[in-house]
């Protein structure tokens, strides 16, 4: 009985000694991602509030606005491929994002507000504009409301309306939060990501695209066979990580992701290139159809093979090329049209 007592105690003993390794190994990455994340950006004081940003390359300026969770890292991580083609990328967390307080934007409109003072600060007059998933209502209000600012929109798989498809779901992005349960959740996320990338691919695949079991398993091997996506999906992965510095910027986003009004797609004249993935579970293609006949100067992106992340997929190699050269003509016009 001595020997049974003992040998429970001593399991107790390592098992309580195993979670707090375990813990103390989590803080301390935590502790070294928030410095390193600190450590990387800038904070311009503007007529807005503060705001959060990372500035890479030269030449025409592109303002990324990222998605749900995310935060400049995640900007810069959507729109650095341009930084080495010859554009200035201007990367800012939007508010309620790591240290952009939320005070600077809640709603779209303000967003919109609180990147134009940014670019004031920066003394940045005229760029192009990305907008992605939840970023991209604050994207189009910029465009909206400084039509003489903004020569070319980009969305990728751009929420439009309130509740988009009418999903009786939780949108993705809450499923996400729900599921990663805090910061030792988007730990794990990052953990799996690079040891077992499989099984954080399914995650993903679940969370965003439509398809069945061979869908889904051709989608993880292809981005598993591609190193530069499977690259970009581990740094995606660290993007939501830690989640906690997100969390006010994403229930803000999922907040106003209820009372998203009907936009004026009608009066927004510069070039637009919509990007979309035929499988989006999140966005339906329909929707971005029925926005792409109200835009004047539109043009539809369809992306076979991939969901709301069409960054990922068999056939999405095109894409940065495809960007690239919508940008270029779009500037290439608008140097023509104000006679340069």
């Amino acid at each position: 009985m001595r020997l049974l007592v003992r040998l429970i105690f001593l399991l107790v003993v390592f098992a309580l000694l195993a979670v707090g390794g375990g813990l103390a190994w989590f803080s301390s990455w935590r502790a070294e991602r928030v410095v390193r994340l600190n450590s990387a950006s800038s904070i311009a004081e503007t007529s807005a509030g503060n705001v959060e940003f990372l500035q890479e390359g030269e030449g025409p300026a592109v303002l990324v606005f990222h998605g749900a969770p995310g935060g400049y890292d995640q900007a810069m991580l959507l729109g650095g491929s341009l930084a080495e083609q010859g554009y200035q990328i201007i990367a800012p967390s939007r508010p309620g994002y790591l240290r952009t307080p939320l005070a600077s934007g809640l709603m779209p409109e303000k967003q919109a507000d609180a990147m134009a003072a940014l670019l004031d600060t920066l003394g940045i007059d005229h760029v192009a504009v990305m907008g992605v998933s939840l970023g991209a209502p604050a994207a189009i209000e910029f465009c909206r409301r400084y039509p003489d600012r903004a020569w070319a929109l980009v969305l990728i798989s751009a929420v439009t309306k309130k509740n988009p498809s009418g999903l009786s779901a939780p949108p993705f992005p809450q499923l996400l939060n729900e599921r990663l349960t805090g910061d030792i959740g988007s730990w794990f996320l990052v953990h799996t990501a690079d040891a077992d990338p499989s099984k954080a691919l399914g995650w993903c695949f679940d969370l965003v695209q439509s398809g069945d079991a061979a869908s889904r398993m051709k989608w993880i091997q292809s981005v598993l066979g591609n190193a530069g996506q499977l690259a970009w999906f581990r740094d995606l992965a660290g993007t939501v990580a830690p989640i906690g510095p997100r969390e006010s910027g994403l229930k803000n986003d999922l907040l106003q992701l209820k009372a998203l009004p009907d936009f004026p797609f009608d009066k927004l004249l510069l070039p637009t290139l919509l990007v979309h993935g035929a499988d989006d579970s999140f966005v339906p293609l329909s929707e971005i159809e029925a926005v792409k006949t109200r835009l004047p100067n539109a043009e539809l992106l369809l992306m076979p093979g991939t969901g709301h992340i069409p960054e990922l997929g068999p056939e999405s190699a095109p894409l940065p090329d495809k960007i690239r050269e919508f940008l270029a003509r779009s500037h290439d016009g608008k140097r023509s049209g104000d006679g340069e």
